[in-house]
Formats: C-alpha cells, structure tokens, sequence
C-alpha cells in the first residue's frame, strides 16, 4: 500500500478540536477532549457558630489563606478575618461599620497585588484596604467625571486580567458598568437592565452580569468605549422559580451561579451551557472564590466549605460535534476513523456519524456553529438538523465507516462516565478517505455480491490498518532521529544513542532541548562553561562558578626574606605583604630543615564553588538532580560545594547572583564632585581628564 494514497484529517491541537462544538466537555492544555472536572465536596473548613456568625465574602491568596468577613451585631461591626488552612489558624485583620437595620455585611472580596478590596453595599461605598498591614487605604463612595460629583450604590465588584476595577453601580433607573483604575474613572456605560444582582469577569475581559427580573445572564464585551452585550443565557431554562443571587467564573471559565429558591450552585460552561448542580451543598451562599489548586470555595450560613475539582467528573453526557469534514468528493465513501483515547473501564464512548452530498447543509451547520449562543442550543440545532448512524460504535479505536456516501462528514463523539472517579480521554482523531481497500487487489469475482464484497472488505480492513501503520512509521522514520520531531514515548530512546539520562519530571520541551545540545556539550564536558550550561538547561537559570584558584592570590614568604623583631605585616598596592623590620613570626623561627612543596596552590585548583540563586521550593525540587549533574560532567580529580542564594537578612551579597545595583548617576569630575586629597584617578597613561577642581601634583596621585 502506498500511504499518499489516502488523504487525513487530524484533530491534535487545541486549535483543531476547537474548530468543532464542545457539549459538557473541556479542552486539554496540550489538545484533546474530555469529561468536565466536577466540584465535589472535600471537607467544612470553618463552622459557623463557633466563634464565626455568618461568614460572607471569600477570597484565597496565593498561600491558600482565606479572608472573609463576618458580621458582630452586638458591636454594629463587621470583622476581616483572615484563616490559614495549613496552620488552623484563625487571625482578625480589621473591621468595619455597618447598618444594623440592614443587617448587610459586604458580600464580594478580591484582590490585586497590593490591594484587597472590599465591597460594603450596606454603606454604598468600596473600601481598599492594603495588603501589608490590612489597614484602609482609600474609600470610594463617590466620583467625579466629566467635572460632576456622582455618587455610587455599588452591587457588586470585579477585577480584570489588567487590574481595572469594575463597579457595578445600582442606582435606580441609571444602572452602570463603572471602569476604575489608579484613583481614577476612567469609563462609566449605561446599562439596560432592570434588576442587576451580580457581576463577574472573565480571563478575556468579557463582562458577565446577572439580571434576577428577567432571570438571564449577559455576556457584555466593550468595543469603541462601549458595552454591548452578544449572548444571552436563559437562566429560567434551569428550573422555574430560579432566583440567582451571585456569580463567580473561575480560571477555566467555568461559571458558578448560586440561586435563594432552592440554595444550590449551578455550574455552566465558558459559554453559558448549563452543566449541573454541585453536588454535596445546599444552603444560603454567602460568597464563592477560588484557590490555586483549582478548588471551590463557598461560604455560606454553615460556614466555610472545600469542593475539591481533581480527579472527580461530571457524570453527565459530554458530546463532540465534530466541523464540517469536507472531501472534495461528491458520493465520496469515507474509509476509516483512528482514535487515540483513553477509555478505562467504567467510562463509555459512542461514536455516531453522518454524511451529506447537499451544500446547503454544510452551510446551514457552519453558520450555526459560528453564532454567538450557547452549546445547548447549538447541540439541540445540530441533532434536530442531522440524521445519525442508529446504532453508535462503541469504544472504538478503530473503525471502518459503513456505507453511507457524500462529500461532507460529521462525527458525533459522546463521552460519560459510571464513576466519577474515572477520567475517559480523546487525544488525537485521524479520519482517512477516499474508501481504498486490499479488495481492489483480489479478483472481479470477489466484488459481485453486495453482502460478501461487505464483509470481505471489512475482514481485509484488518489487515490494512495493521500494514498502513507499519509503513507509515517506515516512511517517517527520519523524524526519529530528529529532537525536534521524534514522539515524546520515543525521547528517552533517542537519548541513549548519545549516552544521554534524562531525568523523568523534564517537561517534554526540556528534554528536547537537552538532546539537541548533547552534541555541542560533550565538546565543552568538565569545563565551567560545560557544566553552567547543563546547569542552565536543568534549572533554567544560569549559575556562577567560582574557581578558587582564580579567586584570590596568597602570601608566599620567599627563602631570602628577611624576618625582624617587633614589626607587622603591612599591606602594598603590590601583590602580597612586605614584613617590616624588627617583626617576628610566632615564637619559634628557626628550622634546621624546610620541606618543599611540589605546587603550593594545589589545594585551591582543584576546588571550585557553584552558587545558584534558587527559592527553597527550587532547592528542594533540584538539589538531587543538581547534585548528580555536577558529579557526573565535573574532573574526577576535583571538588565542588554547590551553594544556594536566597536574599535573606544576614546574608552576604554576591554581585550578579543575588544583589541588583539599581540605576545611578556617574560621577562628573569639575560638575558634580569634588577631588578630595589622596584621590587615586587612574591606572594607565592618558586614561583620562582632570577637571578644573582637581589640584595635580597637591592633592591628587595620578599612576
């Protein structure tokens, strides 16, 4: 067989799956498919009424400390605190005055690198409290634009990927999207909506706000210094009687609804598709954020709770509608489909497909997969709109297509799951055409009945696919030979025909890397320069290697000095020391026999120092392989002390390492300095120019 026979579309990337339409699933960060990761309830970090009322606001730094706050009613106040979850440990940071007819405590905290803002609707005011000591900054009640004082009734809060605050502003009839940044507004946009109850941004600054009167929420996007909305999500479609009352968008886009009727939280895709309830919680929400590893956080009038999101997923159908695969064919018979998947047991997946000579219907598909609305409504279209196989193929990884014809194809991929626990994965999907068989090979006779040519061509399939892979990989072999080519299973393969290790948790980049290179550094091998720059390829920063010998010079007594009584040791601008007269060495300074060493230097040429400057996390990550490194591309007849710099207090400064010389004037001779006496200018002859104050010859040495 020869492979140019068949022509392939691939779906690898993300930018290749991305061309179709995702249903309750999520991309991979390297390409392929799965099942959406579900919140699933881990465990109830703070109990409310122990010590904490009411927690409402929540926010997660970096170091997976919570603050949130917490009304006292008998103080008229509301306290910050903050709670460290590795330590259990609980601290007030500040607090605030509030309404107690109200009774509303702030219900929206989040944070910039410097900032915590909080949100007091209860006041009509934003308070900024610093993130150094907690204490208030600024308070934004009010603000002028256009030279006119307005006033603010602030809803709701957000912060977008470059650090703008956004307001959003509740006054009756004038409802407002507020753009806030540096002390100052810089926009306000009108808004057309009659109940706002919530506002949240997204990683591409799309502005999502909840209506609760029309019970919709609106994906806002601003062009021209204007907001328009381009999607509207039926909240209503949920269940009737659904009262949302906050919203959150984590950093995958998925976004978290919670609703008063029924005390839920509801999760939709990035475009609005609803996915499910979480499940594990019911109560009336306070407040939902984020930590770094991706879990949910939710405060509510139980307390404080943990959702973890890894290794749990939706037990929902998740559906891949594949874009119109075209031929260029018409009646054409579309031969084969390859999956690479991963189904363990547990998990099913489905495989339906259709086909189509018609291009009006190409058309008609195409252009309802480019609108803007949700993938519900693009799935109920597409299903209502296409005739699929009856019976799907199950969990194949191989697979011929039957009989149908037509130039256009579209593959329905459906994934689910029986365990939570179980993660069923697509990564790559090949699908090959024209229909070419070992069939054409056999004799006429072979072909005339419709049923057998059937069976026989699918029997001969076997062996089809068997042979094309094989020849396949023969034909591309050279790309096994190329670092930059060869399949990520086959690196470590590669590696070995150049003596190379490499260390299991490289990312597939970095190996790469270090294979390309392996060549050029074994040239450089036991050198300085040989190993900082395997050192580099490990690390990703550049080390500094001391070598002693080079580091310093000695004093050396030479056999025919002089050695006198009652003197010291006087330091010259040449190398070395000069013992003055009448100086003594110790208390003994004759011997009858010196013993003479071959090279006094010794010691220090074969010593050399690494330093790196590494936090403590990098320390522990790298130090083993560090360690390994240096003893294998090092002289064997040497040794080495690998240091590593962190700035801390107390701690020596080494120039280029761990120390940064800010920016700052030169000296000017004659314009911005004077010469004091016993100034050395120079080195060198006519190395440079004396300025007016400098008095040669007085006060000033030139050498």
């Amino acid at each position: 067989m020869i492979p140019q026979e068949f022509k392939i579309q691939i779906f690898k990337t993300p930018e290749q799956w991305g061309s179709g339409l995702l249903y309750r699933l999520e991309m991979q960060k390297e390409g392929g498919i799965t099942l959406y990761s579900t919140p699933n309830f881990a465990q109830r970090i703070i109990q409310a009424g122990k010590g904490i009322n009411n927690p409402t606001g929540l926010a997660v730094d970096e170091c997976l400390q919570i603050y949130f706050m917490d009304p006292d009613r008998d103080s008229n106040t509301c306290r910050l605190y903050r709670y460290d979850e590795n330590a259990h440990n609980l601290e007030q940071l500040s607090y605030i005055e509030y309404r107690v007819s109200e009774y509303q405590c702030p219900a929206r905290i989040i944070f910039d690198e410097l900032t915590l803002w909080v949100n007091d609707p209860a006041n009509n005011r934003i308070l900024a409290f610093s993130r150094e000591n907690y204490q208030i900054k600024h308070i934004i009640d009010k603000y002028i634009l256009n030279n006119q004082e307005k006033s603010i009734e602030p809803i709701d809060i957000g912060l977008d990927e470059q650090g703008h605050l956004y307001i959003l502003n509740g006054i009756p009839d004038k409802n407002q999207i507020i753009r806030y940044h540096n002390n100052e507004i810089f926009r306000e946009f009108e808004l057309n909506l009659e109940e706002p109850v919530g506002l949240a941004i997204d990683k591409n600054n799309n502005i999502w706000i909840i209506d609760g009167k029309s019970k919709a929420l609106l994906r806002y996007k601003e062009e021209d210094s204007k907001i328009s909305s381009d999607l509207t999500v039926e909240l209503s479609n949920v269940y009737d009687g659904f009262q949302p009352n906050g919203i959150f968008i984590n950093r995958k886009e998925n976004i978290f609804i919670s609703e008063s009727s029924r005390g839920l939280v509801h999760q939709f895709d990035p475009d609005g598709s609803y996915i499910g309830a979480v499940p594990g919680f019911k109560g009336s929400v306070q407040g939902i954020t984020e930590g770094q590893k991706g879990d949910l956080y939710i405060s509510s009038d139980k307390g404080i709770s943990r959702f973890s999101t890894w290794q749990t997923y939706t037990k929902e159908v998740g559906v891949y509608y594949s874009k119109t695969l075209d031929s260029g064919i018409k009646g054409c018979q579309w031969h084969r489909l390859a999956l690479e998947a991963d189904i363990p047991p547990g998990s099913i997946l489905d495989v339906y497909y259709s086909s189509s000579d018609d291009p009006e219907l190409k058309k008609i598909i195409d252009n309802k997969l480019a609108e803007k609305i949700s993938a519900q409504k693009k799935e109920k279209f597409i299903n209502d709109l296409l005739t699929w196989t009856s019976e799907p193929e199950k969990n194949p990884k191989d697979m011929l297509f039957r009989v149908r014809n037509g130039r256009y194809l579209w593959l329905k991929l459906q994934l689910s799951t029986l365990d939570e626990k179980v993660k069923p994965e697509i990564k790559q999907m090949k699908i090959f055409y024209p229909r070419i068989s070992y069939l054409r090979y056999l004799p006429a006779i072979y072909q005339e009945n419709k049923v057998s040519k059937e069976f026989l061509e699918r029997f001969l399939s076997i062996f089809e696919t068997a042979f094309y892979d094989q020849e396949t990989k023969i034909n591309r072999i050279h790309e096994y030979f190329d670092p930059g080519t060869v399949p990520e299973n086959f690196l470590n393969w590669l590696a070995s025909w150049l003596n190379v290790a490499l260390e299991e948790g490289w990312p597939e980049e970095k190996k790469r890397q270090f294979i390309m290179e392996a060549y050029s550094l074994y040239k450089i091998k036991g050198t300085p320069s040989g190993i900082r720059k395997l050192i580099e390829i490990y690390v990703g920063k550049e080390p500094m290697i001391l070598e002693h010998s080079r580091t310093g010079m000695p004093a050396v007594l030479g056999k025919n000095l002089t050695v006198g009584i009652n003197s010291f040791l006087v330091a010259t601008p040449v190398r070395g020391f000069r013992l003055d007269d009448d100086s003594i060495l110790g208390m003994v300074a004759l011997r009858d026999e010196v013993q003479k060493l071959e090279d006094p230097f010794l010691p220090m040429v074969h010593r050399f120092t690494v330093i790196l400057d590494l936090s403590d996390e990098e320390v522990a990550r790298f130090e083993k392989g560090l360690m390994r490194i240096i003893d294998e591309e090092k002289p064997a007849h040497t040794e080495y002390k690998l240091q590593f710099n962190v700035m801390r207090e107390g701690m020596r400064a080494i120039v280029g390492v761990n120390t940064r010389l800010d920016y700052h004037k030169p000296v000017r001779l004659g314009i911005t300095s004077t010469i004091g006496y016993g100034v050395v200018l120079m080195k060198g002859e006519h190395s440079g120019k004396v300025e007016k104050h400098a008095r040669v010859g007085q006060d000033t040495e030139l050498i």
